[in-house]
């Protein structure tokens, strides 16, 4: 049983860990966290350890590039940006399906306010995941039964923040460089420092590890350019229909009005970027947006992660392109968790007044 409890930090935080698990079936919401608790055994502590894997010699070519892939990463993570050091991605675990888990998030049909979840250590919420899928729908249509827009995604990490060894999946297998390198720094840096309520502000910081692990010039940067430009230009289209929702959701006075403008509205900004996809979009990745079906659901979960970056990529080049010097100062927002940004734009700010120098006096 050795492998189950080298997965943990601590082998003996695993009884705690089964007591605090039974305490919360008793008092917080005992269903749903003795589903979360058996999916996470399955697929977390029940993971495997690479090392101990590889040992054997028995892998598959691809199961060993993987591994390989995840270890450089790492190390590039720990090395060049300066993230904690830590075991996360040392384990594997074989799952059948190609994602983690489902995610469920919920906002008024008319409105955009949002259905929240209470977590022991995380706070309030605004989703719901469940390792089982059909677990997953059955809590949509319990929300869209009571009025509510509701979105189901699919999400093929999360962090343990530390208390457990979070490992590679082997659906990562078929993942090109980029996006393994993108979703396991952005793991780690969950690791590193995770602010209370702020995981929006958590979720902005990985976009700026793309730049610096692959640099402009090379051939990785230039497969993913038009990708993320059409992804940057995607976010614009969210917000300019996020902003106009806003503006008629508090301008009216009845539900029905509402949900009247929402369809026109929706109706009116499918037709438009329809028409205009062409002249906006490198690529075909978002193309059947304007046949799928539209609601505050679905536009509210991707504005919540489509944040104004801005603020860090002018820390980026405040410190001089000094990726390390900006997860530094990252980390120290920590310590400021009711609004990190304005930490952050007050120390650029500092900075800036340090650095002037006195005046020069005239003798």
């Amino acid at each position: 049983m050795d492998y189950v409890s080298s997965s943990i930090r601590s082998p003996l935080l695993l009884l705690p860990a089964v007591v605090i698990a039974i305490a919360l079936y008793l008092s917080f919401d005992g269903p749903y966290i003795y589903s979360q608790w058996s999916g996470f055994f399955r697929t977390v502590v029940l993971s495997r350890d690479i090392e101990r894997m590889r040992a054997r010699g028995d892998l598959d070519e691809e199961t060993e590039q993987l591994f390989l892939r995840a270890e450089e990463m790492r190390a590039f993570a720990q090395n060049e940006l300066g993230l904690a050091p830590s075991r996360n991605f040392t384990r594997y675990s074989n799952i059948e399906q190609s994602f983690l888990v489902s995610v469920v998030s919920a906002v008024s049909a008319d409105g955009f306010a949002r259905v929240t979840w209470n977590y022991p250590i995380l706070g309030r919420l605004f989703y719901r995941g469940f390792y089982d899928p059909s677990r997953a729908e059955a809590e949509a249509e319990r929300l869209r039964g009571r009025g509510y827009d509701v979105l189901v995604r699919r999400v093929n990490a999360f962090s343990t923040l530390g208390y457990f060894v979070d490992p590679l999946y082997s659906f990562m297998a078929d993942y090109s460089e980029y996006r393994l390198a993108n979703l396991l720094i952005h793991e780690e840096m969950h690791a590193t420092v995770w602010i209370d309520r702020q995981n929006i502000y958590n979720e902005e910081i990985a976009t700026l590890f793309i730049r610096e692990k692959y640099g402009l010039d090379s051939p990785e940067y230039r497969a993913i350019y038009d990708e993320r430009q059409d992804r940057e230009t995607f976010r614009e289209w969210i917000r300019s229909v996020y902003r106009e929702l806003a503006v008629a959701y508090e301008s009216l006075d009845t539900r029905e009005e509402r949900i009247a403008a929402k369809e026109s509205i929706f109706d009116l900004a499918r037709a438009d970027f329809a028409q205009r996809y062409d002249k906006l979009f490198v690529t075909d990745r978002y193309r059947s947006i304007s046949a799928r079906s539209l609601d505050n659901a679905y536009i509210d979960a991707h504005y919540k992660y489509s944040g104004d970056l801005s603020l860090y990529y002018r820390l980026y080049e405040h410190f001089d392109y000094d990726l390390s010097a900006v997860i530094d100062s990252i980390k120290a927002s920590a310590d400021y968790p009711a609004n990190p940004r304005e930490f952050l734009e007050l120390l650029m700010e500092f900075d800036r007044f340090a650095y002037a120098g006195d005046p020069v006096q005239e003798e």
